[in-house]
């Protein structure tokens, strides 16, 4: 079947693609008008809300810089990469400019609405007449005639029906199902069968949407950690339609947060819960499509495939990543920036734009993404350049006669002699670093500047004294602590295994560099992305900065393609010495061997295994009861109760309730003390439902870099105490 390919719209001569613009345009406008005025279509205007901002704004910044022929995956990422900027910087400069024009709410629908039309016309007239002579054929789009494109297409519908059942019914067999088939797809790749080339780009976007999905739609309100305070201030944005940039949060200065989350509420009429839920995840979904793209444009589409399956099977990618809005956005920009540095086909001009675009990007998205990304190049950069400049400054003599130079492993592979096409520079990292500087030292206080520093001071202090200690380096703490059953101690070995197939990997990539045709640039952060992983276990306080599994999942970005080539690496040499072995089941190749590894792997992080044998499950989405930061609408509305009452006292709450108050107001609640006498009198303590049912509260202690949690008797906090609010899921006391 030949379409019109409609994600390739920068590629369409510009008649055509002028009529459908404005159809599109013009469809969008009338929906939104019908709908203020009472007639509503449902769903219309949230998913034609949500194709305008997400996608036209960035294929018109394409054909006004005139990029043409990209393909289809790397259209559709860097459209989305730039509307997303588009907006970001257009809701920037409508909270300066609005107000001094007098109008104090510029993050009001109205205002909004006409700015954002106004923006892509702007756009779209550039677009026309810089591309104006443009006229190549509209190029068609080819569905696979392969049963496994609707079968794949279905797995984000069983997420969200398998969501449902799970909340209003407490089944959970649908997610058990779609478990079950991601691992079969994992096999059948594995194994050549049933999934086409052709499909891996749909299979690895269906299999992380679902996956985000299988998570983030659980409760019908947002779950999990910091994604509660990212709440509180995008509806301090949306409430007062106002962004406050003075506000002294890290947090208050992410774009990502404080100005995507009101444009596409406001526009789309979508509570920013959903847009959280639905829609980010939508965004989120095409970071490992896009690592797909760069690892398939070096290697090979299959190590691609298994790369990014081992991206996302790893539990932070749909647990933890779902709670922090911020780095999901951060991290789509991080892999159009991986796109566009190993494109060394692309004029350089606009390649220096696109780099410098998404990294100003990213550092509006989230800092800590943002420092270890430009603390990573520096040391990359040195490791591209000092060859180079040893080989040019040494004599010819010396150089022969000592072969210092004469295998240089980061060299461009095919480049003997002549001027490599570097696209890691160090203008790039100087811009960069003084994009990061002006920003975080000037929005939100210069918090996010004081948090770095503050964290570098504290390294460099214990540094010496502290290494390798359990108590200050997380990730030795995790590797050395006892696991609770047999069963998680077998997971943890995997764990360790990927861990030893990324070395593997990496040695075995340095050595045949004609063989896995990685760009230097690529394997050079790569390199530095190891000794991140190596520093999260020695470095006291490195990793609890951002937590080790945060840290392992944002090294993972650049690591996962090298468990693939050491899985490769070791399988060829122990069959080389053991040839039995290729008889074995399931170990017929290595791509077989690979698919079983990382399926037991993937099905020990989703919690499958565990649920099966009920073994201490640890599944958000199928475990539906032990303490969790899933938040039922009775403990939100007892919430919402408490701070509507307009009386400024404390509130005490557990250590797994604090996170759904965060999300009202982060500066009146405390944590309850492990001694009920030093609670303060004349204050509140607020109860969720396991606190009620289990008669049970949840006490945390930091131990340096160890959190450490104890459950205690509720009694205790509660004995002779006025109950002032109930509503059968969560209780208010007076103390």
């Amino acid at each position: 079947m030949h379409l019109l390919n409609p994600f390739r719209m920068n590629d369409w001569d510009n008649k055509t693609f002028f009529r459908v613009f404005q159809a599109i345009q013009l469809v969008f406008v009338g929906v939104v008008c019908l709908d203020l005025v009472g007639y509503h279509i449902p769903i219309a205007r949230e998913a034609l809300a949500f194709l305008y901002l997400t996608f036209l704004p960035g294929v018109l910044v394409l054909k006004a810089l005139r990029l043409h022929d990209l393909g289809t995956i790397e259209t559709v990422l860097y459209s989305v990469g730039l509307s997303l900027v588009v907006l970001m910087l257009t809701g920037l400069a409508a909270n300066i400019a609005y107000p001094l024009l007098g109008y104090a709410r510029p993050f009001s629908f109205a205002i909004l609405f006409i700015t954002i039309v106004a923006v892509v016309q702007v756009l779209l007239y550039l677009a026309l007449t810089r591309d104006r002579g443009h006229a190549a054929a509209s190029p068609k789009i080819t569905i696979p005639a392969s049963p496994a494109v609707p079968f794949l297409m279905l797995f984000p519908f069983i997420a969200i029906v398998g969501t449902y059942l799970r909340d209003d019914y407490h089944m959970v067999t649908l997610l058990f199902l779609l478990l079950i088939l991601i691992a079969i797809v994992g096999l059948a790749v594995g194994f050549d069968r049933l999934i086409p080339a052709s499909c891996y780009g749909l299979a690895i976007y269906t299999i992380a949407l679902s996956l985000l999905y299988h998570t983030s739609l659980i409760s019908e309100y947002i779950w999990g950690y910091d994604i509660h305070h990212e709440l509180h201030l995008a509806n301090g944005v949306l409430i007062p339609g106002f962004w406050d940039m003075t506000i002294p949060y890290n947090t208050n200065g992410m774009l990502s947060v404080v100005a995507l989350v009101p444009i596409y509420s406001l526009i789309s009429d979508l509570d920013p819960v959903w847009v959280f839920k639905i829609i980010y995840p939508l965004l989120f979904a095409l970071v490992p499509l896009g690592l797909y793209r760069a690892v398939e444009k070096q290697m090979d589409a299959r190590i691609g495939f298994f790369s990014i399956f081992f991206f996302f099977s790893f539990f932070t990618f749909y647990t933890e990543m779902i709670s922090l809005a911020r780095q999901q956005i951060a991290e789509l920009f991080l892999a159009l920036t991986i796109l566009v540095m190993i494109d060394k086909t692309m004029d350089r001009n606009r390649q220096a734009f696109l780099m410098i675009t998404f990294a100003f990007a990213m550092i509006v998205s989230h800092y800590g993404l943002s420092y270890i990304y430009i603390f990573s190049l520096i040391p990359a950069w040195l490791l591209l350049v000092i060859p180079e400049r040893l080989q040019s400054w040494l004599p010819e003599r010396l150089a022969r006669s000592t072969a210092l130079l004469k295998s240089d492993p980061l060299a461009p592979s095919g480049t003997d002699g002549g001027v490599p096409i570097r696209t890691l520079v160090l203008p790039y990292i100087l811009i960069f670093a003084a994009l990061a500087y002006l920003w975080y030292s000037t929005v939100a206080e210069g918090t996010a500047l004081a948090t770095v520093t503050g964290i570098g001071d504290r390294i460099w202090t214990t540094l010496f004294t502290d290494s390798f200690d359990p108590a200050t380096t997380q990730g030795m703490h995790i590797l050395t602590s006892q696991s609770t059953t047999p069963l998680h101690g077998l997971a943890k070995i995997v764990h360790i295994a990927t861990q030893g197939l990324i070395a593997v990997g990496l040695l075995a990539t340095l050595a045949k560099r004609k063989r896995w045709r990685i760009e230097p640039e690529y394997l050079a952060v790569s390199l530095v992305f190891l000794l991140i992983n190596v520093a999260g276990i020695v470095v006291p306080f490195f990793a609890s900065s951002l937590n080790t599994s945060r840290l392992y999942h944002i090294t993972l970005i650049f690591l996962a393609p090298f468990a693939v080539i050491g899985g490769i690496a070791l399988y060829e040499a122990i069959s080389g010495r053991i040839r039995a072995i290729r008889g074995a089941p399931f170990m017929g190749t290595a791509y077989q061997a690979l698919s079983v590894f990382f399926v037991v792997f993937f099905l020990f992080n989703s919690g499958l295994i565990y649920q099966v044998v009920d073994d201490s499950p640890t599944s958000m989405a199928l475990e539906t009861t032990g303490d969790k930061p899933v938040f039922n609408g009775k403990e939100v509305q007892g919430a919402r109760w408490i701070f509507s009452e307009g009386i400024e006292r404390p509130i005490y709450v557990d250590g797994t309730r604090w996170w759904l108050l965060q999300g009202f107001d982060p500066h009146r609640q405390r944590y309850i003390p492990a001694n009920a006498s030093l609670v303060e009198p004349n204050t509140y303590l607020y109860f969720g439902t396991y606190n009620l049912v289990r008669d049970s509260i949840r006490i945390e202690a930091q131990q340096q870099a160890v959190t450490t949690a104890d459950y205690t008797d509720a009694g205790w906090f509660v004995r002779n105490r006025h109950k002032v609010y109930d509503n059968a899921g969560s209780a208010v006391y007076y103390l």
